[in-house]
């Protein structure tokens, strides 16, 4: 089974994580089947960086979060935008959203390039 988790990296008493993506039966800072995020603890903010599209992928194909990743994903908004990928919506749309970039001038922008190449 697959589990998205933390994974420990930076000095000690300065800790920064990983957002990976391994098999549950590894260690906490062991193989891993795919790095899909960052998330620093120190910072004012909190601040962590989650890729929408991989983890969406991972999400779908039956990853579970562990707590504290389910907290940033939630955070993140991806579990909403996760049950709207299941109910038939494009990956390309749900990340542009997450993004905020207008899905139009982007479909409008690969129009032209196709055109181009033709």
């Amino acid at each position: 089974m697959l589990r998205i988790r933390l994974s420990r990296t930076g000095k000690k008493g300065q800790p920064s994580y990983r957002i990976v993506v391994t098999d549950k039966r590894m260690k906490r800072d062991g193989r891993i089947v795919e790095r899909i995020g960052n998330f620093y603890p120190l910072t004012e903010a909190n601040e962590f960086k989650i890729q929408e599209s991989r983890a969406l992928y991972w999400l779908s194909v039956g990853a579970q979060p562990s707590d504290a990743v389910r907290r940033l994903l939630e955070k993140q908004g991806t579990f909403d935008r996760l049950k709207r990928f299941h109910a038939g919506e494009s990956v390309e749309a749900l990340v542009a959203e997450y993004e905020g970039v207008d899905l139009t001038a982007v479909a409008e922008a690969e129009a032209v390039a196709a055109d181009e190449e033709e």
